[in-house]
């Protein structure tokens, strides 16, 4: 190819990528549209009853009384686990 023809097949190939880029751009901002349409649109997806000050405080002790139990069982499960490890490495020592 000549000199001419390559910088014809530059300036295609520019202007290519421009209208990729263009295209995502305008994807990118179809997109963002839809989502706020859609966080306007759908409001009450989630119907929450409504609780009480006293009945929230109760249902967040319970979470927590349920998660610290569940933190002890894990513990005490890898601490089993790994003394049994232990326990089975000295007496192949």
């Amino acid at each position: 190819m000549d000199g001419w023809g390559s910088l014809t097949m530059l300036i295609k190939r520019q202007e290519a990528a421009k209208f990729r880029k263009a295209v995502l751009r305008a994807d990118l901002k179809n997109r963002k549209e839809s989502y706020l349409q859609d966080a306007y649109t759908i409001k009450d997806e989630f119907n929450f009853p409504e609780v009480s000050e006293l009945e929230m405080k109760k249902i967040k002790e319970t979470i927590r009384r349920n998660y610290r139990r569940q933190r002890k069982i894990q513990f005490l499960f890898s601490i089993t686990l790994l003394s049994a490890i232990v326990y089975v490495l000295f007496l192949i020592l």
